[in-house]
């Protein structure tokens, strides 16, 4: 979870001036492919202040092979497209690697697949 340092605000009523400070940020569920080399996940905002407010929803992507990130909030008319580095790219890369790594060694480990784990898709 992570605090926004310049919440989103957001009129609490229709045509009022009530805003709401959006202020928590949740990226979660999220899915890592080590195949396709991309990272998807729900965005959800909310307002610690007012909790019965609805929340927020968006997207994120990460496409390693693309190289860019694109965040998309639909219900706040926001799409952010961001051109990944080189070297960006290799640490998304590293992290769909490292945790598709410690998932096959569990399932080995706990015997719930026999085998050994070999690198590659």
């Amino acid at each position: 979870m992570i605090t926004l340092t310049t919440p989103a605000e957001i009129n609490s009523v229709l045509g009022g001036n009530v805003p709401i400070s959006y202020n928590k940020l949740v990226v979660a569920p999220f899915t890592m492919d080590g195949v396709t080399q991309t990272i998807t996940a729900q965005l959800r905002l909310t307002a610690t202040a007012a909790p019965t407010m609805q929340a927020i929803v968006g997207s994120l992507r990460i496409n390693v092979a693309t190289s860019e990130l694109i965040i998309e909030v639909t219900q706040l008319d926001f799409y952010r497209r961001i051109v990944l580095s080189g070297g960006q790219n290799t640490a998304v890369l590293a992290q769909i690697e490292a945790a598709q790594l410690q998932i096959e060694n569990g399932l080995v480990s706990l015997g719930v697949i026999a085998g050994t784990r070999s690198a590659g898709v």
